[in-house]
């Protein structure tokens, strides 16, 4: 199963959250305990995520997060196949995946 982090914008920021795959190596209950109390000092927070070119090439990254510049974050896990179940059922990701598809072959 792989973990994700997701950060949701305050108010005046984007409605979309930006959701990041965490690495496997990843302490999510350490990574959450530090961005509880980096929240208060606005300082960032280095996280392990994963990110995928547009060949479907991951590469382990590391990103910098300032929690005090997000209203909400979350970590959650998702099988591959409840990945491949959410992908399946979202029109938009689906319509863009048979287009992909068609491009390659």
């Amino acid at each position: 199963m792989t973990w994700f982090l997701a950060l949701q914008g305050t108010a005046h920021m984007t409605h979309q959250p930006s959701v990041y795959e965490l690495q496997d190596s990843v302490d999510d209950d350490k990574i959450a305990q530090e961005l509880i109390s980096s929240a208060t000092l606005d300082r960032a927070v280095p996280i392990p995520a994963v990110l995928q070119t547009a060949n479907r090439v991951q590469q382990n990254v590391t990103i910098y997060v300032r929690p005090a510049a997000w209203g909400v974050w979350t970590f959650y896990e998702l099988s591959a196949e409840e990945r491949r179940q959410l992908t399946a059922q979202n029109p938009l990701l689906a319509a863009l995946s048979q287009a992909a598809q068609q491009q390659r072959g």
